[in-house]
């Protein structure tokens, strides 16, 4: 028999950029690995439950490695990992002073940087591989596989991702994904359970509202990340032929740490995509006097900057001080104030000067740089994961998607807290860790942590059936000890009274299904080698299918039939069905079909 493979432990130490930041601490195994440093350093030294084997930054937004220079200063002999574009702009927004919390005195921490797409043991028996997460350039998705067993732990963290490819990064690199089917995923829910426009409608929309304000003589203000959206803004602006046609002269104005960012990425030309080069060849990448509009870095010794202004959402009060006394002195000039809903101010506009508020229009506008829910279920059944952890956005919006019934029926869904752990021993769930019980996370045993017993053993055989000519096999029964019913999720669990089985590799797995699935069973299909099955007395599985022809439940007696304007419909009248009282298919069926003639209710 196979040794029982360690459990997987997480605890995310921040989960909601919007918040502190995030940051998760995961142990595969005997190692222990950081993923993202995006907590205040403060903050993520307090929050960490020990000392990592090592460090994996997925991407160069703050919320992400806020806290990276505080954590190298404590512990500099752990290694940091990052791919090559990720260390890049990193490190070049450090030593541009662009960071919360800059101390000239320190030095930004080294990364080992590691390609996408190639596998590298870190730790003895821990193989890393870095793949394109789109988003912005350089973030990888990060997959982590414990060698140690057989077959090896894999995590999946998909860190900001986006399944559309961006002006500057391919997207998601699903293909060189598809074949893992991981232990784990970590997936970023960021926009919940909602659906959003096209990118290209969301962006002519943007450019409409600028265009219309600025033609009306204001002062715009859109503040933008340094890395990412803010480049992702001026190359549309250059290229859009509203923009490059406008009888009127159009200014952009680019705050210093912004225009920080855009001297990074043109020192990746050679790494970006091949559009983009081509762009390059004919023009500059961002700056432009000779053509429409005109993009320059603004200075303090610039005037009042008339036109459009793409500051630097994450400057503090001193950054902002220069373009506040430049509108004040002209009080006169109408200002509008676009906020783009994922793009956080650090310096919120209650605290700007009272005066000054007082004379900007604010406007929301629709946008998003992240996955909507149509792409993200697409990652996620392209994935299979044994669990699924959603992260990065807020407890609501991660909740709304671990409701939807494509995911709950189908995955282990689970959204965590901050600082409260989780065990997934071999893909089943056990209680989450709370209080006292993290700080003996790493001494606690399986059973001192988890739930009673999370694994039955039963028999099986082959049920037979005897005709005039031959003798055939009728289906196949599972006989699983009395103990199973004492388990407080056997009531959810059969609560329908019928069961799923589908191969999950080498694993043949059962499934509760439950009576939303029952309703409407063409909607719902069962996978590849999945049988509907009752359940009989007592502890006993079987596996005879009962969705025989004649067994309908348009043949049924209990069956009344609805008088709808659309298709025939049925209602069961059987106390003893899962669906007593519910709409049903005609097509669909149960155990407690009695055939006869249907009796029309009129």
């Amino acid at each position: 028999m196979e040794p029982e493979r360690p459990p997987l432990r997480l605890i995310p130490l921040g989960t909601d950029p919007h918040q502190q930041g995030c940051a998760y601490w995961l142990e595969l195994g005997s190692h222990r690995v950081l993923l993202d440093c995006g907590l205040p350093g403060s903050v993520l030294l307090k929050a960490l439950p020990g000392i990592p084997d090592a460090v994996i930054c997925s991407h160069a937004h703050f919320d992400h490695l806020q806290g990276l220079p505080v954590f190298h200063r404590r512990y500099p002999q752990v290694p940091l990992y990052a791919t090559p574009v990720t260390a890049h702009l990193a490190t070049g927004l450090w030593e541009r002073g662009i960071w919360l919390g800059y101390d000239r005195e320190v030095r930004f921490p080294p990364f080992r940087a590691l390609p996408l797409g190639q596998a590298r043991e870190i730790l003895p028996h821990l193989m890393l591989t870095f793949f394109s997460a789109g988003h912005l350039p350089g973030a990888a998705a990060t997959l982590l596989q414990n060698t140690q067993t057989t077959p090896a732990q894999t995590c999946v963290y998909s860190g900001d991702c986006s399944l559309a490819s961006t002006r500057f990064a391919p997207g998601f690199d699903l293909t060189a994904l598809r074949h893992w089917q991981p232990d784990l995923l970590l997936m970023e829910a960021s926009l919940g359970a909602t659906r959003h426009p096209a990118r290209r409608h969301l962006e002519n929309r943007l450019v409409e509202r600028l265009l219309s304000a600025l033609e009306a003589g204001q002062t715009v203000l859109l503040p933008l990340p340094v890395l990412g959206l803010g480049q992702e803004l001026i190359f549309l602006l250059k290229a859009h032929h509203r923009f490059t046609q406008s009888p009127k002269e159009l200014m952009v104005w680019v705050a210093p740490g912004l225009a920080a960012g855009c001297d990074l990425y043109e020192r990746l030309l050679p790494q970006m995509p091949e559009p983009v080069q081509n762009f390059a060849t004919y023009q500059p990448l961002f700056w432009e006097l000779r053509l429409q509009p005109q993009v320059q870095p603004l200075t303090e010794a610039d005037p009042l900057p008339q036109g459009l202004l793409l500051c630097d959402a994450d400057a503090g009060p001193e950054s902002w001080e220069p373009i506040w006394s430049r509108l004040l002195a002209q009080p006169q000039r109408s200002c509008l104030l676009v906020q783009l809903p994922e793009v956080e101010l650090a310096t919120p506009f209650e605290r700007w000067p009272a005066l000054l508020r007082s004379r900007i229009q604010v406007e929301s506008m629709t946008w998003h740089s992240h996955n909507d829910v149509g792409h993200l279920t697409q990652i996620i059944h392209t994935f299979r994961p044994q669990h699924l952890v959603l992260i990065h956005g807020s407890p609501k919006q991660a909740q709304d998607l671990a409701d939807l019934p494509e995911l709950c029926n189908r995955y282990h869904v689970h959204c965590p807290q901050p600082g409260h752990g989780l065990e997934f021993p071999d893909g089943r769930l056990q209680t989450p860790l709370k209080g006292a019980d993290l700080a003996n996370l790493k001494s606690s045993t399986s059973a001192e942590i988890g739930d009673p017993a999370v694994r039955y053993e039963g028999e099986v055989e082959e049920v037979w059936q005897d005709h005039t000519a031959a003798r055939s096999i009728a289906g196949v029964q599972v006989r699983l000890p009395a103990q199973l019913l004492e388990d407080p999720r056997w009531l959810a669990w059969a609560d329908t009274g019928l069961v799923e089985a589908r191969w999950q590799g080498s694993e043949l797995v059962l499934r509760g299904l439950s009576p939303r699935e029952l309703i409407r069973p063409a909607e719902t299909p069962s996978p590849p080698g999945g049988t509907s099955v009752p359940r009989p007395a007592g502890s006993s599985i079987s596996a005879k299918s009962s969705a025989k022809s004649g067994m309908k439940c348009q043949s049924c007696r209990f069956a009344r039939q609805i008088l709808t304007s659309q298709t025939p419909a049925f209602r069961c009248d059987q106390e003893r069905s899962p669906l007593y009282r519910l709409r049903v298919d005609p097509q669909g069926t149960c155990p407690y079909h009695q055939p006869e003639e249907i009796y029309s209710s009129g």
